[in-house]
């Protein structure tokens, strides 16, 4: 009887330790570099302009940090703030507003893949690139 006790606390602390380590890479819980490699400039419908961190006037390594709700980067030590947190469908969904626009990022918990879209006053851009853990 004392075997069998072992064995199933041996085989639950086997499951628990598994089920740990199954936790997506990418889920928010430690703070992310993301680096952009490409962007896509729309001032108009009709034109968009493909381009890099820089045309976009972002750094080419974004400092995402959800714990503590910030995102940086900028040589200036701009940061920005994020104001909501979502996972849904394997994506760590963040956003937020600045300066009379919004914007979101999306990111594949599995994968670090990253996408973000901007919306201003005068168009838009989005942003592709991948996140790794810091």
């Amino acid at each position: 009887m004392l075997v069998l006790r072992i064995g199933l606390s041996v085989l639950l602390l086997l499951a628990a330790v598994v089920a740990a380590s199954a936790a997506p890479p990418y889920d928010g819980t430690k703070p992310m570099q993301c680096t952009i490699k490409t962007s896509m400039i729309c001032s108009d419908p009709s034109v968009c302009v493909r381009g890099t961190a820089d045309t976009v006037g972002l750094p080419a390594v974004l400092n995402v940090d959800v714990g503590q709700r910030v995102i940086s980067g900028a040589a200036t030590g701009r940061t920005i703030k994020i104001a909501w947190v979502s996972r849904e469908g394997g994506r760590l969904l963040i956003g937020g507003t600045e300066l009379g626009g919004g914007w979101t990022m999306s990111v594949a918990e599995d994968s670090g893949a990253m996408s973000s879209a901007v919306i201003v006053r005068t168009g838009g851009f989005i942003v592709f690139g991948s996140c790794s853990s810091n």
